[in-house]
Formats: structure tokens, sequence, C-alpha cells
């Protein structure tokens, strides 16, 4: 069955696809209702779930004879259990192990939450909550969506494992802690699901609670299972996207317990720190993003870091399948993408740059170089344009291209009849290129 899947997928995409993108790609379990792929980074398994996941389903389906969710996960993820004997097999929760941390990213940890002045407070509690479980209890953390709330939660649960290797902590979301309930009353053994869940962790941390608004069964649920684990000193860790008042539909007796510990929100990073954040996602990718990409980065795209996160994949791919720099230009080009319009410092990009120096020396303005002139002045600007893109600031030959609006072929030719002046070392070509050269070098410094 593996084989027959990914030879039926790989015949659905071209061999350079394969090569790049599905090196790693393997078929990690095959159940009744979900199958499961693995990849070696989170990079290649957000671009492959969105660019190839209509070919991995529609393989899928031929195989099995009939549309199969599918998950890819990223291969080093841990699946921890009570005993650590190695991952859980499939089934229902009454063969589960009394422990399991399931889906809990690696890179969610303490060291890599960017913390700026805005969250200094919360990263400084939850780190408390992670080495004196129990002090703060339950710890409530709410905010919008995207803010780091969830690698917060994760980042607490790898922390107290590793501080505390014989406490038994569980992560889950809300919807998971819903299905097993209602797969406990299938099974007619609810008894063993609360045992699951109030006798055999140490610590229980819940994420997006909100999910259970309107679920009045599942509410009451959790309710005696929030007070048995608290009555026996167990700490709990709960996320929401909303304060505890605004969980509408959860009675008021589950609400005051949320509040009976420490209740904190988590707010929008400020500029500053989504700078930091965009260059340590980008590092994650083994990828160095300049300062002035990812100042305009954070500059454009506020608050959601899931956003933000995006607008880099987008970046790596792109940078990747062109084989082009990650430059401002590019980001520009990204961004438009997200937000719809850019604020970027024209005297930032290397084009404008360029513009402005030439028409300074040239009196050539940016419209006649765009333009289809082929006065003998214009085309040298357009040619000295293309060559200073090139070998000043390390564009490639398809990314100037795009830049200016020109073939490629033009391109190509003009650098060489500049590179042939400037290479002799005289001429009024030389000159003029040391001159719009010295401008741009002076407006940077």
């Amino acid at each position: 069955m593996s084989n027959s899947i990914i030879s039926t997928l790989k015949k659905k995409v071209s061999k350079k696809t394969w090569d790049n993108w599905f090196s790693t790609f393997e078929l990690k379990e095959v159940e009744e209702e979900k199958v499961v792929f693995s990849v070696a980074n989170l990079f290649i398994k957000d671009w492959l779930q969105t660019k190839y996941g209509g070919a991995i389903s529609d393989s899928i389906a031929e195989l099995l004879g009939k549309r199969v969710p599918f998950e890819i996960v990223y291969k080093n993820k841990a699946m921890h259990t009570e005993d650590n004997t190695g991952p859980q097999t499939s089934g229902s929760l009454l063969k589960r192990k009394p422990l399991m941390i399931s889906n809990l990213n690696p890179e969610y940890t303490f060291g890599n939450f960017v913390v700026g002045s805005e969250n200094k407070a919360l990263y400084e509690v939850a780190l408390d909550v992670a080495q004196s479980p129990g002090k703060y209890n339950p710890f409530f953390v709410y905010g919008g969506v995207g803010l780091g709330k969830t690698h917060l939660l994760q980042a607490i649960a790898q922390e107290t494992m590793s501080n505390f290797p014989d406490k038994k902590v569980l992560y889950i979301t809300s919807e998971q802690f819903m299905n097993d309930m209602i797969q406990s009353i299938k099974e007619n053994n609810i008894q063993k699901f609360r045992d699951h869940y109030r006798k055999k962790s140490d610590i229980l941390l819940i994420d997006d609670i909100q999910f259970l608004i309107g679920k009045k069964g599942v509410q009451n649920e959790f309710f005696h299972s929030f007070n048995e684990l608290h009555d026996s000193g167990k700490q709990l860790i709960i996320c929401s996207d909303r304060n505890p008042e605004e969980l509408d539909t959860f009675h008021s007796r589950l609400k005051s317990r949320f509040q009976m510990g420490m209740l904190m929100s988590i707010q929008e990073p400020q500029p500053s720190t989504r700078f930091h954040i965009a260059k340590q996602l980008a590092q994650r990718e083994s990828v160095s993003l300049p300062d002035d990409v990812a100042k305009v980065l954070a500059d454009n795209i506020d608050g959601n870091l899931r956003r933000l996160r995006g607008a880099i994949i987008k970046l790596i791919v792109h940078s990747s399948v062109f084989r082009s720099q990650i430059d401002l230009s590019l980001a520009t080009q990204i961004l438009q993408s997200f937000t719809g319009s850019v604020n970027v410092p024209v005297s930032q990009r290397p084009i404008d740059q360029i513009y402005s120096a030439i028409e300074k020396m040239m009196k050539v303005t940016r419209k006649d170089i765009e333009s289809g002139s082929r006065s003998k002045d214009i085309v040298l600007a357009r040619q000295l344009t293309m060559y200073i893109l090139k070998n000043h600031f390390g564009k490639q030959v398809t990314e100037i291209a795009r830049e200016t609006g020109k073939q490629h072929s033009t391109v190509i030719h003009s650098v060489k009849k500049i590179d042939k002046s400037v290479m002799m070392g005289k001429g009024p070509t030389k000159l003029l290129f040391d001159d719009i050269i010295g401008i741009i070098s002076s407006n940077s410094a």
C-alpha cells in the first residue's frame, strides 16, 4: 500500500517537482479515516499541503476507492507516551496509553519565543508555570488569532516535561477533548474517558477552549474534569481567543473557575518584535533574511504571525523556484498579495536608488527609462540600470527582467555592453558609471 500510494502520486508530478519537494515525503500510516505522511521540515509540509494537496488526495482516492482525509506531519514531531515506548498506535481512546502528548511542534519552545516588552510579563509567568506547576492554577491565556498562544502553550508543555520527567503531561485541543468524549459514549465506556483525563495526567494543557461554545454537554463534562484535577492539585493551563467573560453560552460557574487563578492576555507584537520574529522564522528554514526585508515585513503585516510566516514562506518558495535573491523588491511584490498596499521608503529599493542617481547625473527620468524610447541617452541609462542591478546589487537576470519590464535577452545584452566599457577602465561610460555608484553609495551611508 505504501509503495502504491507513493508511486501513484509520483506519476502526477514532474520529476523536477518530485526531486525538489518530495525527496523526504514518506507514508507514515494508513487508517480507515485518515492517511498520514511525513516530511523533513515544516516549510515543505506547508508547501505540499498548499500546492499539491489535490494530487495527494487524488492518489489516495485511486488506491482506497474513496476520499480519505490526509495529514502531513513534521518527521521529527514527538509523540510521547507515559512509558516512552514510542509512537502511539491507531485506535480508540480506550486503547491508548495513559498519557499521550500529540501534535507538539518541536519549534514551539521558550527558546524560540521572541520576547518583546509587550509580552515580557506573560513570558515570565508562563516560564514560572513550567518550572513550578501549581503556583498559578489555572493559568488562562487569551488573545487574538495568530499572536502566539499555541506556541506558548506548547512551550510550557515541553519545558515541564524537561523539568519534571516523572510528571504526566497532556496537551490537547478542546476539539480533541470533545471527540474523545463522543467516541467513549459510542463505545459505552465514559468512565474510561474520565479516568484518562482526570486521573492519568498531572498537568493538563487545553488549547482553543472557545471551541466548546454552544456545546453544553461537553462543557459540563469539562467542568467536572476541571474540578477534579484542580481539587487534586493538578495544574491546568487553558488558552482561548477571548476573555472568559466573552465565552458566550459557557456556564458562569465554568467562567468563574477560569478566572480563579492567573488570567493574562497576549498582546499584539510591536513592529520591533515582529522584526526579530521574521528573522527567526526565516532562520528556522535555514534562510538569512536581510534586515531591510525583515523590517518591511514587520512594518506591513500587523499582529497575525501566521500571515507573517505565510509571507516568509512565499518569499522562500519564490526565491527557490525562480533562483532569485530575497530582497526588498521581491518582498514588496509578495506583500502586495497580502496587504494590497505596501509602505516602503523609496530610497530603500535598489532600482529606485539607481533611477534617482541616473536622473541626477544624466537628466533621464524613470519614465524615460521604462519607456520604449531608442534615444541614445535613454538606451544608455536603461543599460546602466540593468548593469548596476546585476553587478552592484547582485540581482539575477530573471529578477532584472521582471523589475525593468524588459526581455531576458535584452538584460543580457545590456549587461555585456556596459561591462565591456567598464572593464576598459576609461571612457565616458566608465566615468558615468563611477559617478552613479558614488551617488548611490553616499545616499546609503
